[in-house]
């Protein structure tokens, strides 16, 4: 009896420390897929904020003339695998930097870029003004003891044409 309750013991530690581990694993290699075909992307669109047609500040925008201007906007929410979470929350108790919330940020900002460019390009705009970011963190529970959690991002620009 006493063998049996041993084994119960070793197998549910064993879940309990490999599952987090696994979906740690899974959530980095699924991650690295999506950042692989986000720099691919960058690559054939070209980065928007190295272009000349992307302005973010207002000093620049009186040079402009536009014939034609429209409302840009993307949304979308992104957020780390739960092996990732459990490690977060493990590395906070301890203080410093969190790498896989800092991967999941870069990834939305700069998804969130790629597509108000492909938008703008739907469009027909040559310049793209007034970039703005908006970032939320959205939780999963009603109650503020979850861990889960993802980030909304809200990109909105101006597209001139």
């Amino acid at each position: 009896m006493s063998n049996a309750i041993l084994i119960v013991i070793y197998a549910v530690s064993a879940i309990l420390t490999l599952l987090p581990l696994w979906s740690w694993a899974l959530g980095r290699w699924y991650q690295a897929g999506l950042v692989s075909k986000l720099n691919e992307n960058e690559k054939l669109i070209g980065s928007i904020l190295d272009d000349k047609m992307s302005i973010s500040t207002s000093n620049k925008i009186s040079l402009l003339g536009a014939e034609y201007s429209t409302l840009l906007h993307v949304s979308l929410c992104v957020g780390p695998s739960v092996g990732q979470i459990f490690f977060m929350w493990l590395k906070s108790l301890f203080g410093g930097r969190l790498h896989s919330y800092d991967v999941v940020l870069d990834f939305g900002r700069r998804e969130a870029l790629l597509r108000l460019k492909q938008q703008a390009a739907e469009r027909g705009c040559t310049s793209i003004v007034n970039i703005r970011i908006e970032t939320s963190v959205v939780s999963f529970a009603k109650t503020q003891n979850s861990k889960q959690a993802s980030v909304e991002f809200l990109a909105f620009a101006t597209g001139i044409r």
